[in-house]
């Protein structure tokens, strides 16, 4: 009889469990028969070796895993994410039976609704999201700044960052974002072209593209200096030749664009006459089968340009066709072997860090990715901070850097801010949501860049009337808070959700969540009072005016939702201050003209009514005007009336400034 009996195996789990002699016998040894027991063999349980060869191996390997983890979440509280992506595959857990004193033992249910995504708003049909913008309108479907497009049909995808998200969750919630929609107000008369542009015809050749040059170089591109000035005046005045052929058209026209925008208000239509010219120079040039730096420069203006008309993803199609194109033309690499001059070499730098912060700036508007490549792909050198006639077509000798603010000081720190900020924003719109804690630790990176600024970026109290560098600074300052809001503001939209739906479970307030609230708020409430600063103590031209609107919204939307949250709080009082000043800066003088920011206003009017009785009705008494500013130069000549003798004598234009004559809004029609 064969043995079933294997005197080299191990005992079974139940003599092993009893520290008893086992028979080994197959299927069930003598001591299981004999107390009807199962008889199981587990195999040999392999266990670690105790020896430093083997814990160094180990230790090797988990530092691998960090770094590969760190790669994927950059920027991050390490821990944090890895309890978060637990939790995320995990499921919740059953809820303890009794009560902890820490807030780490937190009830599951709470854990869950800590990192639970705010809901995204989705369009009714599998078409919804499509998007058509070939007319500029002044309507209320879309907006450059995402800040009303409440309902997502016909606008596009906008995202978690996007300054809409407040408003659509307070749809969700069923409070009343209903308003009167007119029609929208085609900035054009019967046969599609501009009214004023007919004016146009009337002027002596060159001389309102010359005044409207002159708005660019002294309104906008002191904010983004991506045109070198000098050779582009010079190509004007074919001084120079005028490489591209049909791009330097292009990159003209958009000039006078922006140019006759950023002196113009929502009542004047001169610009669109450009930009409709070079939508006609693009149509006739294969923009797609062709590359060049004066195209990239071209597509970089408009798609800024359209944004700023409301074309919010007509622009964001123009900056990805430039940012693309720039990396065919090689922008983002250095090549020092290249022999060329050395202007050439930094209007290479100028422009890939130009595209560089509109695509990385647009993205965070959008609440989209960000796709440029990464900084370590990136070998480009920062901007020099450098006066602008330091450097010439002619330079042979690199000139050195400056201590003070230059034009390009606000491109360089932005294009930093940046480099340690776009990890920190994909983690943003990235899943698992964040905790409070990776939250907090993703401040580190803003930390930095602050820390690294040049002091005079942090000296906000300037009161010189004609300091240039004021919005450039300020701005700044303004998106640095906006993008702590923007990580604190899900925390927020979670805690409120909870609160706002009938029903809920009481939970103890979480400590961190709670901090993670104030912090959003004491953001805000720098921005808020940053722009009431600014605005009291500085000119507030066209550009500067978008800028302070578009960072005013999202931080006067804080107070609002808290205050809508918990209206009893003893904190309440100071929201409504917070509304208050908010509300006071959106009917500022410079904003009269201002469509959006009278849809703003609107939207505050209506979602505080129950709590807030409106006292700002009335443009406070005393405050100063600030006027859209415009040089003294330009068509400041005492023989301006006379350039256009029939033009005055029927529209009686005599005695107006350029600006007035840029913002007058015709009675008749030209034929």
């Amino acid at each position: 009889m064969t043995s079933t009996r294997d005197s080299h195996s191990y005992a079974c789990d139940e003599c092993r469990l009893r520290k008893s002699k086992c028979s080994k016998e197959k299927p069930t040894c003598a001591q299981c028969r004999q107390l009807n027991k199962e008889c199981k063999y587990s195999p040999k349980i392999t266990r670690s070796p105790l020896t430093r060869q083997h814990l160094t191996y180990v230790e090797d390997r988990l530092q691998a895993f960090e770094t590969a983890l760190g790669r994927l979440f950059p920027g991050g509280d390490l821990d944090a994410t890895v309890r978060s992506l637990l939790h995320d595959h995990e499921g919740p857990k059953p809820a303890p039976s009794s009560k902890s004193s820490s807030r780490h033992s937190t009830p599951a249910k709470t854990e869950a609704d800590r990192t639970e995504p705010a809901p995204e708003a989705l369009p009714q049909q599998a078409d919804g999201f499509d998007w058509t913008e070939n007319k500029i309108t002044v309507g209320d479907l879309t907006d450059g700044m995402a800040a009303l497009s409440i309902k997502p049909e016909g606008t596009g995808y906008f995202g978690a960052s996007s300054s809409v998200v407040p408003l659509r969750a307070l749809l969700k919630h069923g409070f009343d974002l209903n308003f009167p929609v007119g029609p929208a107000k085609p900035n054009a008369g019967p046969e599609g072209v501009p009214l004023k542009s007919q004016l146009l015809n009337t002027a002596p050749s060159g001389v309102i593209e010359q005044a409207f040059i002159d708005a660019f170089f002294l309104n906008y591109h002191r904010s983004y200096p991506f045109v070198h000035e000098a050779t582009f005046r010079a190509q004007f005045y074919e001084q120079a030749t005028r490489r591209h052929g049909q791009a330097w058209q292009i990159l003209l026209n958009t000039i006078l664009a922006l140019g006759a925008w950023s002196v113009g208000d929502d009542n004047s239509d001169l610009d669109i006459t450009f930009y409709q010219e070079a939508r006609g120079h693009l149509q006739r040039v294969s923009v797609f089968e062709t590359g060049n730096l004066t195209l990239v420069q071209a597509l970089l203006l408009l798609s800024n340009y359209a944004q700023k008309r409301n074309k919010p993803n007509t622009g964001w199609n123009f900056l990805g066709l430039a940012v693309r194109m720039a990396m065919s033309l090689g922008l983002h690499k250095e090549f020092p072997g290249w022999k060329i001059s050395l202007l050439q070499k930094e209007m290479r730098r100028r422009l890939w860090w130009g595209v560089f912060i509109f695509d990385s700036g647009a993205a965070k508007t959008f609440g989209r990715p960000i796709l440029l490549p990464e900084e370590s792909v990136m070998d480009a050198k920062p901007v020099l901070n450098i006066q602008d006639d330091a450097l010439t077509a002619s330079t042979t000798t690199l000139p050195p850097e400056v201590n003070g603010p230059t034009i390009y000081s606000g491109m360089i720190a932005q294009a930093r801010f940046h480099l340690l900020t776009n990890s920190v924003y994909q983690r943003l719109i990235s899943t698992p949501p964040l905790t409070p804690e990776e939250t907090r630790s993703l401040q580190k990176p803003l930390e930095e860049w602050y820390n690294g600024l040049p002091d005079y970026f942090k000296q906000l109290n300037f009161t010189s009337e004609s300091d240039p560098f004021a919005l450039v600074r300020n701005r700044l300052m303004w998106r640095h808070w906006n993008l702590r809001v923007l990580l604190y503001r899900p925390i927020l939209l979670r805690w409120a959700s909870r609160r706002w739906t009938p029903g809920s479970s009481n939970e103890p307030e979480d400590p961190l969540e709670a901090e993670c609230r104030m912090l959003c708020l004491r953001n805000a409430r720098l921005t808020i009072s940053s722009i009431s600063d600014f605005m009291s103590n500085y000119l507030c031209t066209r550009i500067g005016a978008w800028y302070m609107l578009y960072f005013l919204f999202q931080a006067g939307v804080i107070p609002i939702i808290l205050l809508m949250t918990d209206p009893t709080s003893t904190d309440a009082p100071a929201w409504l201050q917070d509304i208050e000043a908010t509300k006071n800066l959106l009917l500022h003088p410079s904003l009269s003209s201002n469509r959006l920011a009278a849809r703003c206003l609107q939207v505050i009017n209506r979602l505080c009514s129950p709590a807030y009785t409106d006292t700002a009705a009335d443009r406070p008494a005393g405050q100063p005007p600030i006027l859209m500013q415009f040089p003294d130069q330009l068509l400041n000549d005492p023989t301006f009336g006379a350039m256009f003798p029939d033009v005055d004598q029927e529209l009686n234009l005599s005695g107006m400034d350029f600006s007035d004559w840029v913002n007058y809004t015709p009675q008749a029609q030209f034929p």
